[in-house]
């Protein structure tokens, strides 16, 4: 059993969640300081995809994004309905991974989610 500490865990979850919050922000600038690099791949879905699979590295890499995406969608779903929030969020988080990114959709699910079991924490 592990010691107990005197960290309360508001302090924690408000570290988390600034953590979180951070991560969100820089998950939604860096992916776009790349993708601006190469605009013409963005107008055209064929051309992006031909570039996002380019090489072995690419592909590699297009494809844990990829698995990574379905994963965290799967486990968005039944945190939602686990934590008795509407999975119409569910689309939001979507709507954040194809326009943005897994890197900024997966930080501010987990602020949110942080937010909600804080809560829950103080009824």
């Amino acid at each position: 059993m592990l010691p107990s500490t005197n960290i309360s865990t508001k302090n924690q979850s408000n570290s988390l969640k600034t953590i979180y919050l951070l991560l969100a922000i820089a998950g939604s600038i860096a992916p776009w300081f790349w993708l601006i690099q190469d605009s013409t791949a963005l107008v055209s879905l064929p051309l992006f995809f031909q570039r996002a699979f380019a090489n072995n590295i690419a592909a590699g890499l297009a494809s844990d994004l990829v698995i990574s995406s379905l994963v965290f969608f799967s486990f968005a779903w039944i945190e939602l309905k686990r934590l008795g929030i509407s999975r119409m969020w569910l689309i939001v988080y979507i709507g954040l991974t194809f326009g943005i990114g897994l890197s900024c959709s997966l930080p501010c699910f987990l602020y949110y989610r942080e937010q909600i079991t804080e809560r829950y924490r103080a009824k």
